[in-house]
């Protein structure tokens, strides 16, 4: 009920929001040749799809992954065999489906896991929303020079896997490409990888119907691997396609009204 009542609300603001025209020009950048129809009825479905999300946060620490049968999980050994074999882990998601869920199973086992991210401006909504992640088990580290220290501190021992959100906007990030044009990129996840050696496991978490979801757990990202790529940029680069590829199969589930382009 609370993520039908969180759609239709955002719905009701997507009809009015400033916005659509940053959705617009997103959209048309990524696909040159959609139809104002066609691009309509995405800014429907991503708000309706943003408010499903919005209303889904309270009842995150209720739902089981593994157990609920909303929730379903595709390769969970892409997830198990490098928790298992290497000292720590890196992993990654976009603001797609519901992303929250991505790191459900991984408390639910006992991996003690830290999400990077960036809090909210009002002081009130980062409260709620941290306690909301706390409660199923998740630590979190804000982005900043501070944070960087935290997480420093959690590679250099064992078992300290660190994920984070690699769709934002950051000016503070390096130049990567992002649908063949440059944005600025998070770089945290490629500095990490090859500083400490970790692999990196992509996934993703994408609303089939309603309240149902697939959780998917891309295949590792060897050190071998990151290792080849060499530079932060060459591995945003890498990373970024696993998002573009997301997008491109769920266009109504990505949050399209950030600035995420450099212009």
């Amino acid at each position: 009920m609370s993520s039908f009542l969180g759609g239709v609300t955002l719905y009701s603001y997507g009809l009015f929001s400033k916005r659509n025209t940053i959705i617009e020009k997103n959209l048309k950048r990524v696909f040159p040749k959609i139809t104002e129809s066609k691009s309509k009825e995405l800014i429907h479905k991503m708000w309706f799809h943003f408010g499903r999300v919005i209303g889904e946060y309270p009842n995150l620490n209720r739902l089981e992954v593994g157990k609920n049968k909303n929730i379903t999980i595709s390769n969970q050994k892409n997830l198990l065999d490098p928790l298992k074999k290497n000292k720590n882990c890196l992993f990654f998601s976009a603001h797609i489906g519901n992303w929250e869920l991505t790191s459900h199973l991984l408390t639910k086992l006992g991996f003690k896991i830290h999400f990077i991210y960036r809090a909210p401006n009002n002081r009130y909504a980062d409260n709620l929303l941290r306690k909301i992640r706390k409660s199923y088990g998740v630590g979190l580290i804000r982005k900043g020079k501070h944070g960087a220290r935290q997480c420093l501190k959690i590679l250099n021992k064992k078992g300290g896997h660190i994920g984070m959100l690699i769709d934002q906007k950051m000016n503070d990030g390096i130049d990567s490409l992002f649908f063949n044009e440059l944005v600025k990129s998070p770089s945290a996840i490629a500095k990490f990888a090859l500083k400490f050696k970790c692999p990196i496991i992509p996934a993703v978490c994408i609303r089939k119907n309603s309240i149902f979801f697939n959780v998917s757990y891309l295949k590792p990202i060897s050190v071998s691997k990151i290792k080849k790529l060499g530079s932060e940029k060459k591995i945003m680069d890498y990373l970024n396609k696993y998002v573009e590829n997301w997008i491109k199969q769920n266009p109504e589930q990505w949050i399209w009204f950030h600035n995420r382009w450099n212009d």
